[in-house]
């Protein structure tokens, strides 16, 4: 599958399982590393349950611990780096772990893609996720229409996904989620939440919110996503996509399209950084968290 990332100053304007291509899941071990007792408890999964036993459970939860890896590269696949910068696990701006992800832009557009792979991790592309992440925005100063993008949610690889062309069902899909100073933004305390997604009814599909992500702060964003239904090559509209932004729901669509093919599901989550204007500024992550086959209620209570 060809590999496609955003261009350089790109302007920025009833379910079945057979349906989503089955419900079974070959977990490995490292996509366990991190996770709280209770989570592995709720799911029936002890701590020394091996890949087959975690593979029979309908869905589960994963834990991104920076604290069990050395460098971003052990567990994301960091692609794309075209600033002088490289995201690193740092010991600054933690929250209950003692690394954070730290990414700075340093003159150029894009800092990095670093994406979580369900195949590599998981076995497979997925049909639901939920994600949790906190981001702490460091020193941004937006001009007018400036906007930051932090985080792929999902990315699903493609000459159809951020940067390509038009997503056919087949060929990748995307949404990136950042701030912006536009719809009246309180700049410099907070910037406005966007979405920007490709799918089968609009590429470079462009849309603000009102919610805010505050600068120079933790913000907790959260994230759920269901692929749609398909049958013959042919997309129902009822894919779903909805974002929380520090507990508020900011963005929520649940007639969505983005695949007619098994081989074209959710691909992979992760930090992104790509600005659209000028100016600097450092993006710190922590509590990474995902649910496989859920939504948010279910998953946080799975990850508490």
């Amino acid at each position: 599958m060809e590999r496609q990332h955003p261009a350089r100053g790109r302007s920025e304007e009833t379910r079945t399982e057979s349906a989503r291509g089955g419900s079974d899941r070959a977990l490995g071990r490292r996509s366990y590393l991190g996770l709280a007792g209770g989570a592995l408890a709720a799911l029936g999964v002890g701590a020394g349950t091996s890949a087959t036993a975690a593979a029979e459970t309908d869905s589960s939860v994963i834990g991104v611990d920076y604290d069990e890896y050395a460098e971003p590269s052990a567990v994301y696949d960091v692609n794309d780096v075209r600033g002088s910068y490289v995201p690193e696990f740092v010991p600054e701006r933690t929250t209950r772990h003692d690394q954070s992800l730290r990414t700075e832009f340093t003159g150029d557009s894009k800092i990095a893609n670093c994406e979580y792979r369900f195949p590599e991790h998981v076995g497979e592309q997925q049909d639901e996720i939920y994600t949790r992440f906190t981001v702490y925005p460091e020193g941004f100063d937006l001009g007018a229409d400036d906007t930051v993008r932090m985080f792929w949610a999902p990315l699903t690889n493609g000459g159809g996904s951020s940067g390509g062309g038009t997503a056919t069902g087949e060929n990748g899909w995307s949404n990136a989620i950042g701030f912006a100073n536009r719809n009246d933004s309180p700049a410099p305390e907070g910037y406005k939440f966007f979405s920007y997604a490709y799918h089968m009814d609009g590429s470079s599909d462009f849309q603000m919110t009102d919610a805010v992500v505050r600068m120079d702060e933790w913000n907790e964003i959260e994230c759920h996503v269901r692929t749609n239904s398909y049958d013959g090559g042919t997309a129902a509209a009822d894919g779903e996509m909805r974002y929380w932004v520090n507990g508020e729901l900011a963005f929520e669509d649940t007639s969505m399209r983005f695949t007619t093919s098994d081989d074209n599901r959710i691909e992979a989550v992760g930090p992104l950084g790509y600005m659209i204007g000028s100016g600097g500024g450092a993006l710190y992550y922590g509590d990474h968290q995902i649910g496989l086959g859920m939504g948010r209620e279910r998953a946080r209570r799975a990850l508490e």
